[in-house]
């Protein structure tokens, strides 16, 4: 088995849907994905984005990101919506709690932002006026922090496993998988890009791989021990085709693959 991680497939254009189904449906019928969110907002491309990764890959493993949790109306939450998308990946076998690829326990981990990823305070606030999430989710009122409510979840799963752990979140674990503000083009960005407090949780596991997405920088390098992958499939650039790179991370072998994309 060979273990490939991808994240933010944005299957809500054409272009990285029809890319996707170029996806070989034979080359990875032994093998296991691990998609780290954004595939869409609308809950029927999730559903029919998530069955054709199924079809084609003997695992799949997924945490939902923001753009799932969009509602774009009153009649539901976004909490209400994430309870859907949970039960549609049961429904259809994606993993989406902790479970077993090669000889690693893959451990997904929900996750939202908080303030206090922005360490230096040097996120420039003006810039947020047209971020969607705030005018495309609605949350119950009794959730005081979205962030700590996706912590919470995963807590029964932070535990020892007797195997090797790899983890998935959406959101960004540590400041440092993030440029600097200053050499950022959306200086707004750290405010609405990560959780410190998922890294806690990526260290209590032992993780060994922790793999991202949400920035659309792609990432690869190992920090205390930890490696950090982002591999960011993002939005269609006007004027070329979206040629989809599905990094390699682990193969069966035992050898951690650090450099492979297909």
């Amino acid at each position: 088995m060979r273990i490939f991680a991808v994240s933010d497939l944005h299957t809500d254009f054409t272009e990285n849907w029809n890319a996707v189904v170029r996806l070989s449906s034979l080359g990875y019928k032994e093998d296991a994905i691990i998609v780290a969110g954004d595939i869409a907002d609308d809950l029927r491309v999730i559903t029919r984005t998530l069955r054709l990764l199924q079809k084609k890959f003997s695992k799949v493993f997924y945490v939902t990101g923001n753009h799932e949790l969009w509602v774009r109306n009153d009649r539901i939450h976004s909490i209400d919506k994430f309870s859907t998308i949970l039960s549609v990946c049961d429904d259809l076998g994606i993993h989406i709690r902790p479970a077993m690829a090669g000889k690693n326990w893959i451990v997904p981990l929900f996750s939202w932002y908080a303030p206090d990823y922005d360490v230096d305070n040097s996120a420039e606030t003006t810039e947020l006026g047209a971020w969607a999430d705030f005018y495309f989710c609605r949350w119950p009122n009794e959730i005081q922090s979205v962030a700590d409510y996706f912590l919470d979840i995963n807590r029964p799963n932070i535990k020892a496993y007797a195997e090797s752990v790899i983890t998935l979140s959406h959101f960004l674990p540590r400041r440092d998988l993030l440029p600097p503000t200053s050499q950022l083009s959306f200086k707004g960005l750290p405010l609405v890009a990560g959780c410190l407090g998922l890294d806690q949780q990526i260290r209590a596991l032992n993780s060994v791989i922790h793999v991202f997405g949400h920035s659309h920088i792609n990432f690869d390098r190992d920090i205390d021990g930890v490696r950090y992958v982002q591999n960011v499939f993002g939005y269609p650039m006007k004027g070329s085709s979206i040629n989809p790179r599905l990094k390699l991370i682990w193969k069966s072998d035992d050898q951690f693959s650090d450099d492979a994309c297909y």
